[in-house]
């Protein structure tokens, strides 16, 4: 079985403090253009949130981070969702709630270069931009190495992938992991997705 995990518990410091999830590109919320395309590709989907809880709710199951890991960055939103994985969950498919255009075969890809790498607790994806970690598909045993992650002050994604021995997966189009870090970053999706409709209709 395969989760889904839609992190939008940040604090969108680089949008003046928003949440960032919740803010609207082509009408619709950033994070329900995640939310659409990971229900395509995963069993479940589980969504680390800490506000706006009842609109996340609409498209999975919101977890908001434990005591322990508050205001810790994404492996805090990991950490708090492993918690709660049921035993079926074999797989976790993580995607940050800013990259709208996320492929639609991004677990097919993540998981044929798992399977291929045995000893591998994670693969992540790469582009011409560089590598991509926040979009990764996670064994469970490797959720396992998150809290000691924490515990020892590693906040970034990168570091827990180096510690789970992560192998990267290049995908070919950089566009499709265009985020929407900035007002300015947002903009540019606007523009791309009012250009092409389809765009928008695929992940949305």
């Amino acid at each position: 079985m395969i989760a889904g995990l839609l992190l939008a518990g940040g604090q969108g410091q680089r949008m003046g403090g928003v949440d960032k999830g919740q803010v609207l590109l082509a009408g619709k919320p950033l994070a329900m253009h995640v939310a659409h395309c990971l229900l395509s590709q995963v069993d479940v989907l589980y969504i680390s949130a800490n506000r706006s809880l009842d609109a996340y709710a609409q498209w999975g199951q919101v977890v908001c981070d434990l005591p322990r890991f508050a205001g810790q960055g994404p492996l805090a939103g990991m950490a708090s969702v492993a918690a709660v994985l049921p035993d079926a969950v074999d797989y976790v498919l993580v995607a940050p709630c800013d990259v709208p255009a996320l492929p639609p075969d991004t677990c097919r890809c993540l998981l044929a270069a798992l399977q291929a790498a045995p000893a591998a607790g994670a693969a992540y994806a790469v582009s011409c931009d560089g590598p991509q970690p926040a979009v990764a598909l996670v064994r469970r045993a490797a959720l396992a190495q998150l809290a000691p992650c924490l515990d020892e002050g590693q906040r970034a994604i990168r570091h827990w992938l180096a510690r789970v021995g992560a192998t990267p997966v290049l995908f070919a189009d950089a566009a499709a992991f265009a985020n929407a870090n900035d007002a300015q970053a947002l903009a540019a999706l606007e523009a791309r997705f009012s250009l092409s409709p389809q765009t928008g209709s695929e992940h949305a």
